[in-house]
């Protein structure tokens, strides 16, 4: 069996907890959690639990970096693997959270998913301020209608 099927120990979602007290070792543990998840070498049971840690932590954590990283590294979870919709939740119910930086790696990983429940929380950043996440905005929904997969919008 390859050692990477299953996630390490030391990156195993339950062993970071969310109010650990060193912001860059949960900044460094998302990184390298993206970096193993980039690799496709997760079997997909593996890989959604890890993007639903870090999309825990992505919503709750404090720590600008901390989020950007973990952020990053679901994006990179989502484009290696079939994440569903449910897992991405969180994110779709606190998208107006997020900072304009932040929201372009939000509105991917909800694209990435292919499933029409990700039209309502994108379509508002259409008309957004700022150009980088408007444009995020409008590939995300065009990728939404081409994969014409996925849930019917509700």
């Amino acid at each position: 069996m390859d050692e990477y099927r299953q996630l390490p120990r030391e990156l195993d979602p339950a062993r970071v907890a969310p109010d650990a007290a060193d912001a860059r070792r949960r900044e460094v543990w998302a990184d390298e959690l993206g970096d193993l998840l980039a690799s496709g070498r997760l079997e997909q049971g593996a890989a959604e639990r890890a993007v639903a840690r870090l999309v825990q932590v992505a919503v709750a954590d404090a720590d600008h970096a901390v989020r950007e990283s973990a952020l990053h590294a679901v994006g990179e979870g989502c484009a290696r693997h079939e994440i569903p919709y449910e897992v991405l939740v969180p994110l779709a119910v606190n998208v107006d959270a997020f900072a304009p930086q932040l929201l372009e790696y939000v509105l991917f990983s909800l694209s990435a998913t292919h499933d029409r429940r990700a039209l309502p929380p994108i379509e508002p950043f259409l008309a957004h301020p700022d150009p980088g996440v408007r444009e995020e905005a409008r590939l995300a929904v065009a990728e939404l209608h081409a994969s014409g997969s996925g849930s019917p919008p509700p």
